[in-house]
């Protein structure tokens, strides 16, 4: 199977999927959270089979959801130890990388 995301939006994709998974949120929940119509939609998004992930405002409101840092879901622990001019930029350019 050949995987149709990149791992860094498998990677945002996955985070995302087990801060649901941990507050047991279904996916038909997080569809209501992001305003998608379609339920089926969340799971092609969890899915490598699929193209489809999360757009920036969709992982916003799921950060804002859960009060959960949305920096947090594009940096590591390490990162987010940088200086604030180093952090905006490596986000900056992670957001950028996910967006590909």
């Amino acid at each position: 199977m050949i995987a149709k995301k990149t791992n860094f939006q498998l990677f945002i994709v996955n985070k995302i999927k087990k801060i649901r998974q941990e507050h047991n949120i279904s996916q038909a929940e997080i569809s209501d959270i992001i305003g998608l119509n379609s339920i089926g939609q969340v799971g092609n998004i969890e899915s490598p089979k699929f193209k489809h992930k999360y757009t920036l405002e969709q992982i916003y409101l799921i950060a804002t959801h859960f009060n959960y840092p949305i920096e947090k879901f594009f940096l590591t622990d390490d990162e987010l130890e940088k200086s604030k001019a180093e952090i905006i930029e490596k986000l900056i350019l992670k957001l950028i990388e996910y967006q590909k």
